[in-house]
């Protein structure tokens, strides 16, 4: 198929264009290297399937009678950057307004408006959980949906919302099809970035094919004919390769953290705590080099986290370890010495302090590593003794070594500005950009100031690192005066006065900030923290050291990052910071912009928009590499791209390292391409609408001239094998794998909103969902008590379902952590408390969301099919009016007052309802004390309510 021009000339790569064509032929899956813009090519994708004049409408044999444009919906845009990325492209193009693709999210309104929405036809961005609930309950008809396009096709599983929507388009379109003997099925268009993911797991490649119901699958690597001629035949870039030499006292820290590395390898294949970690240490692969190109300490994490318990404190903490070093091994390159060497005491310090220290901190490795670190900063030395000075004092010499690719990338500028100035006679009229890409906003941050303010840059840190060393030395000098501190405590001091007048001068322009306490905690540990905690709840493997082990690196991380990025107050920067990125100005129109890859959504249109002479890789992405690529063999003139890469160093390794692993996956996939069979679409016959029509016994028979349904049963005169259906599930509950997998075993589903449970059996029988992470959540709220307590007033049997993750240990606690007696700290006392309460409540535990669906079959056999209008209904009922049935002293409600009272923390209806037996206006509930609002609202509800009515208004707990 031929480039179309609803996408302008020249901004569409050639080997889009052939992929465009192939994939719109015939359905299939298309993978691509990283970077070779794959939102572009579903964006030219949703424009010809948008354009009424050259696209796909416009061709005679896809119109409609009724000349309404095709429905085709767009799956897999979880970010509202890159639905703001797919709209940005089109609007480049010209794409006229009235086509451009409308957004459906979880704000689109009522079913109703989307239903009237879905029948203009067009293009729709719309969530996964959305359309699920939508096909549901036939607010969508499948017959009117004409195709999909699917983007980040590598996390589509076979329980995935993504396939359960394919699953019940193709097969009710292929069943209500089937009597005009016509494929019914509609387009799927998969694409994908990720090969690593695609060809990761067993036959991953094959089950992502079979859960899209396409046939094709399309390979483009980086080597690639199509891609290799259009990148380095049209109009490659001029590429120069700067290998910047590590410092020396760098290369010795570099060294230094490598042997601890492989001392805390050796350490554990020494440990020999069970078999298969032994297998997987004595592998090939874990070696020094591929630690730290390769996140090698995660894998093995996975690989051990059904035997986690089983591992004693000290090989958990060399686990932890590796984590640390490989950190330690990418920071030695982006962080500067100041930066470095504080991250180097928070964690020894953390460390110190933690239950299970750190081992290879006491080995010689770390001891070099560390005053290696203190000479990159400062050097403490005593003049020679003279007749004058018998006895010379200690002094502080500052070092303060800045990067080398720091000095490496001013050079780089100052020729280019030479080139420029030689230029101006040739030149065109215009600016002239230079891009440079780093890698995250603290580098971003930093280089910024390198530029702006040179040396002055890294004073203003080293002021601020001896602030905070000597916070602790002025505590001690309150009571016991200076001479209780050491001799380099006491230089320390000295030298932030000197560094202090050599900054701001005699007259100083900023105090001193006030010092903090010995034991202060930030602010923003303190968010770490309690997100750590968050993160942690529901990991059943984790015991409370496992936490603080983890949490030592993150803390150290953030104080070393937390002082450099938002303490640096000393002078305003010359630069705008409203920006996500900088530019620097010099003469002539020579503009310098500053990029970080992490405010980066999109490089295409960063490179359109400034069209950069010059681009600069201060650091590496392969993912930015082949953008800049491609801008460069569509531009006009020739772009000169220069890379700064520490030679010998982890920086070159890892990006070298992911361009082999990439080539060697495409390779796999090609050998994987000639050896599968292709996979058979074969549509389940269980969906919603069969499943309907074989109870009401309108499927015509083979037998009697079909005038008896296939499921029915003659001789005993009812219906063979009829098996309970009918579930009501809450539609909050579409987020997870469950209600998929429930239908792809012959359960019927009807998506409602429920207030009471998430799913409804039968009758007696309701149920609450609970994932391990959520269950502890429940606890910590309270939240859990008030779900039980609705269940067991209106259902006969209420259950509470605990489903655990099928890839972790099927265990809530470890056989250590359960002790005789009741701990507030428990999970498993919290549920023998819970079941203590309620004596009805019936716990069910499920390994898996597959053991899930046996268990709630067995539940509906001998009962009733659930009636989901009824169970809608329970719990509306004690809503609104009939909280003020009991008031008859006025005849009014103050119904503001109302909604005011339930909209509060924790109050419910049950709640709210002694509430206004207590109370006569909201000012008197605010005016009692703790223990009446924890008589009157119950404990929980109660400590919520006194916390948030005496809560500052200043005051944000994030």
């Amino acid at each position: 198929m031929e480039d179309k021009a609803f996408v302008p000339q020249g901004l569409l790569p050639s080997y889009l264009a052939e992929i465009f064509g192939q994939l719109y032929d015939e359905d299939g899956l298309v993978v691509l290297g990283k970077g070779l813009q794959s939102d572009m090519l579903l964006a030219s994708l949703v424009r010809f399937y948008a354009d009424p004049e050259e696209g796909h409408y416009a061709e005679e044999e896809t119109k409609k009678k009724d000349g309404k444009p095709p429905l085709v919906l767009v799956l897999g845009l979880h970010r509202e950057a890159e639905r703001t990325t797919l709209l940005d492209f089109l609007t480049s193009w010209g794409t006229p307004p009235e086509i451009l693709p409308t957004i459906l999210t979880n704000e689109a309104g009522q079913s109703k408006e989307r239903a009237a929405l879905y029948q203009q036809g067009g293009v729709f961005v719309i969530t996964s959980r959305i359309l699920i609930v939508d096909l549901l309950t036939a607010t969508i008809d499948s017959m009117q949906i004409d195709g999909l396009l699917v983007a980040h096709a590598e996390q589509v599983t076979e329980t995935s919302t993504e396939a359960f929507i394919i699953r019940i388009i193709q097969s009710q379109r292929q069943f209500q099809a089937s009597s005009s003997n016509s494929n019914g099925a509609a387009f799927v268009k998969a694409i994908s970035e990720s090969p690593e993911q695609v060809m990761s797991g067993f036959s991953k490649v094959d089950k992502i094919l079979k859960a899209l119901h396409v046939q094709r699958l399309y390979l483009y690597p980086r080597f690639h004919d199509a891609i290799r001629e259009e990148l380095e035949g049209r109009n490659p870039p001029k590429v120069i390769e700067l290998h910047q030499e590590l410092s020396p006292l760098q290369k010795e820290m570099q060294q230094a953290i490598a042997v601890a590395l492989q001392t805390v390898i050796r350490k554990l294949k020494e440990s020999k705590a069970l078999a298969n970690l032994t297998l997987l240490l004595d592998g090939e692969q874990f070696t020094v080099e591929n630690l730290v190109t390769n996140p090698l300490d995660q894998a093995l994490s996975r690989n051990l986290e059904h035997d986690w318990h089983r591992l004693s404190p000290e090989t958990k903490q060399l686990i932890q370890d590796l984590r640390t070093l490989r950190t330690l091994f990418q920071n030695l390159l982006t962080y500067d010495c100041v930066s470095f060497y504080k991250l180097l005491l928070s964690i020894q310090s953390m460390s110190a302090a933690s239950r299970h220290p750190s081992m290879w901190l006491l080995t010689p490795a770390a001891d070099v590593l560390f005053r290696k670190a203190k000479e990159r900063l400062f050097k403490l030395h005593r003049p020679l003794p003279t007749k004058q000075v018998p006895n010379p004092v200690l002094k502080c010499q500052p070092v303060l070594e800045e990067s080398p690719k720091w000095r490496l990338l001013r050079t780089i500028l100052s020729e280019i500005q030479e080139k420029f100035e030689k230029e101006a006679a040739e030149r065109a009229a215009g600016p002239t950009n230079v891009l440079i890409l780093v890698k995250d906003d603290r580098t971003l941050a930093a280089v910024k100031d390198y530029l702006v303010q040179g040396n002055r840059a890294l004073l203003f840190r080293w002021l601020r690192f001896l602030e905070q060393q000597n916070d602790r030395s002025r505590s001690i000098t309150v009571n016991g005066g200076v001479e209780t501190l050491s001799e380099e405590s006491r230089v320390l001091l000295e030298e932030e006065s000197r560094c202090r007048r050599i900054l701001f001068g005699d007259q100083s322009k900023r105090k001193r900030r006030q010092n903090a306490p010995i034991n202060h905690i930030p602010d923003f540990v303190r968010k770490r923290r309690r997100i750590t905690r968050e993160k942690a709840r529901g990991e059943a493997t984790m015991q409370t050291e496992d936490l603080e082990r983890n949490a030592v690196l993150d803390e150290a991380v953030d104080l070393a990052e937390h002082d450099d990025s938002n303490d640096l107050d000393y002078e305003a920067s010359p630069l705008n910071t409203q920006e996500d990125h900088f530019t620097v100005s010099f003469p002539d129109e020579l503009r310098i912009v500053l990029k970080s890859y992490a405010s980066l959504d999109q490089a295409s249109l960063l490179l359109q928009d400034l069209s950069p002479r010059y681009v600069l890789f201060f650091n590496t992405d392969i993912t930015f590499v082949r953008a800049v690529e491609i801008y460069a063999a569509m531009a006009d003139v020739q772009i000169e791209v220069y890379f700064l890469m520490f030679q010998a160093s982890a920086e070159d390794k890892i990006f070298m390292k992911s361009l082999e692993r990439e080539q060697n996956t495409f390779e796999r996939l090609i050998n994987h391409k000639k050896m599968m069979s292709p996979p058979a679409l074969h549509c389940a016959t269980t969906t919603q609408e069969m499943q309907h029509a074989l109870a009401r016994g309108s499927l015509g028979g083979s037998y009697m001239g079909g005038s008896l349904p296939l499921a029915f049963d003659s001789r005993k005169g009812r219906k063979a094998n009829e098996e309970k259906r009918d579930i009501a599930v809450d539609v909050r509950e579409f987020r997870s794998v469950l209600p998929s997998i429930l239908h792809q075993g012959g359960m019927r589903l009807a998506p409602v909103t429920l207030i009471v449970g998430d799913f409804v059996l039968s009758s007696v029988h309701c149920v609450e969902r609970k994932s391990i992470s959520d269950l502890f959540g429940s606890f910590a709220s309270g939240r859990l008590y008030t779900q039980v307590e609705s269940m067991v007033k209106y259902y006969k049997v209420p259950c509470l379902l605990i489903e655990f993750d099928p890839a972790k240990s099927f265990s809530l606690q470890n056989a250590s952590e359960i002790g005789v007696e009741i701990r507030t700290d428990s999970v498993c006392s919290k549920i023998c408390l819970l079941t203590m309460h309620f004596p009805q409540l019936r716990i069910l535990w499920s390994k898996s969301p597959h053991d899930t669906l046996k268990i709630f079959k067995d539940l509906k056999k001998n009962h009733d099919e659930v009636d989901v209008d009824r169970a809608m209904e329970i719990g509306r009922n004690e809503l609104e009016d009939s909280l003020f049935e009991s008031s008859s002293e006025s005849d009014e409600i103050n119904e503001v007052a109302r909604d005011m009272l339930l909209r509060l923390p924790g109050v419910n209806i049950h709640s709210a309802r002694k509430i206004m037996q207590n109370c006569d206006c909201l000012a008197e509930l605010c005016d009692m004390s703790r223990d009446e609002l924890r008589r009157v609202a119950g404990p929980v509800t109660g400590q919520k309510l006194f916390t948030f009515f005496r809560q500052k208004m200043s005051a944000v707990n994030i």
